[in-house]
């Protein structure tokens, strides 16, 4: 794995683009920057674990990860799919309590790594900044709260529509066939994500299929019929 460093623009700019730190003033930001530190993880590596302890906030530079929960019947949901500029590791940076989910690379990552021992002096000499982090918390556990709401009320198709809309407007690319999305996930990943069995995504996948509204394309799933699925989402 032979991930290059960062100098301190790129560290500057990876911060900013950050939703955490947006809201961050060009000073603060600047203070920030002398407390990261660079960390690799290879390619199937966990990150973090849940339930274990933790005190860091991690913010993706290169590659991809998934960050996952396992139910009570030990089933494995996914939570998300980190991308560069994304943070995660936020909760325990703030409370240092366990971690509340799992961090696995997907891909070689370099990440940026905030300690909360060192966080919190600089949280502490900005008096407004914790009312601004405040506000960003509150929007993500907004968009949580959206996300359990669509998989207690909504069924599988549904739920599947609206997953493949999400892909098609973050990683869709329009071609001859219709849109591919330019990310390799298989039936498990799919059925991770919707909190469903693989089986009965198989099911929808091959049933939509049929009906023209999905292709494959070398291991890329194709949307063909995106209008049709924006009605099935809602």
């Amino acid at each position: 794995m032979t991930l290059r460093p960062l100098d301190r623009h790129a560290k500057r700019e990876l911060l900013r683009g950050a939703p955490l730190f947006a809201v961050l003033q060009p000073a603060e930001l600047e203070q920030l920057v002398g407390i990261v530190s660079e960390h690799r993880f290879a390619r199937g590596t966990t990150i973090i674990e849940r339930g274990r302890e933790g005190s860091s906030i991690f913010v993706l530079a290169t590659g991809r990860a998934r960050a996952t929960a396992v139910s009570a019947g030990g089933r494995e949901v996914t939570l998300s799919i980190v991308e560069p500029g994304m943070t995660f590791g936020e909760l325990s940076l703030l409370d240092g309590q366990p971690r509340s989910a799992t961090v696995a690379a997907m891909d070689d990552c370099l990440t940026l790594v905030i300690e909360r021992r060192d966080f919190l002096p600089f949280l502490r000499a900005h008096a407004d900044l914790a009312l601004r982090l405040l506000g960003v918390l509150c929007e993500r556990l907004r968009q949580t709260s959206l996300a359990l709401e669509e998989i207690a009320l909504m069924d599988l198709p549904a739920r599947l529509a609206r997953l493949l809309i999400k892909l098609a407007q973050q990683y869709g690319v329009a071609g001859p066939r219709g849109l591919r999305i330019r990310l390799k996930l298989t039936q498990t990943d799919l059925s991770t994500l919707v909190a469903a069995t693989r089986e009965s995504v198989n099911k929808q996948l091959r049933s939509w299929r049929e009906d023209g509204l999905l292709d494959e394309e070398e291991g890329y799933l194709v949307i063909r019929g995106l209008e049709t699925l924006r009605a099935i989402a809602e």
